[in-house]
């Protein structure tokens, strides 16, 4: 059973691989762009930024409940709609490192005024077109909240807990504490949008920085 497994997770992971790379080359899979990491910037959790939490795979990867829910509210003001979607995926159900895991994730989909699908994986840090995340995912969706349900949980929260407001994350302990962990991921594996010659996380870091010195009393 358990050769059975194993080889089945290396015949997917071969398929999903090659898909990923084939997608990425004709643009139906796309990083981040700035439009989107400058609308995250407004958004907070905890005192940091979305744009520096979603940059940094070593904060993100493993919690896709509550940075999907993050990365929704960078479009809950616009026209565009926007759901929560939570269903199995392969990837984590054939993956034999997810031992005793579920495999259950939650993704953004986000249909444009236009009508264009796209599902943004906070997870992989990447956004897909609708149907070739279907194909390399083949999601079992068993639950999805709409954009008017995301607004209604989203104004029951503590308040504070999503803004910058210092009486809830004090400045100091963001700084001295929370960031130079950020920093200290930095190029390693996995860490994407901090390697040579794209840095986007270093980039989001010094905004937040220089931002968030330039607020502090004198």
């Amino acid at each position: 059973m358990f050769v059975l497994a194993k080889l089945r997770w290396k015949l997917y992971d071969f398929y999903s691989r090659r898909l990923l790379l084939w997608g990425l080359k004709r643009g139906y899979i796309q990083t981040y762009s700035d439009e989107l990491i400058e609308r995250l910037r407004d958004v907070y959790y905890g005192g940091v930024p979305a744009s520096v939490l979603l940059l940094c795979n070593a904060i993100t990867d493993g919690h896709c409940y509550d940075r999907a829910l993050l990365m929704s509210r960078a479009f809950l003001d616009g026209n565009d709609d926007v759901n929560l979607v939570y269903a199995e995926v392969a990837d984590l159900k054939f993956n034999p490192d997810n031992k005793g895991g579920s495999g259950d994730h939650c993704v953004v989909e986000r249909i444009t005024e236009n009508g264009k699908r796209l599902i943004y994986d906070t997870s992989a840090g990447f956004v897909y077109t609708k149907w070739i995340y279907w194909l390399i995912d083949f999601p079992k969706v068993r639950l999805v909240r709409t954009k008017n349900e995301i607004i209604k949980f989203l104004e029951g929260e503590e308040p504070g807990a999503s803004s910058e407001d210092p009486v809830y994350a004090d400045r100091n302990f963001v700084l001295s504490l929370i960031i130079p962990n950020i920093e200290a991921t930095y190029g390693r594996k996995g860490e994407m949008y901090s390697l040579p010659g794209i840095e986007l996380l270093q980039r989001e870091v010094e905004i937040f920085k220089n931002r968030t010195i330039s607020k502090s009393p004198s």
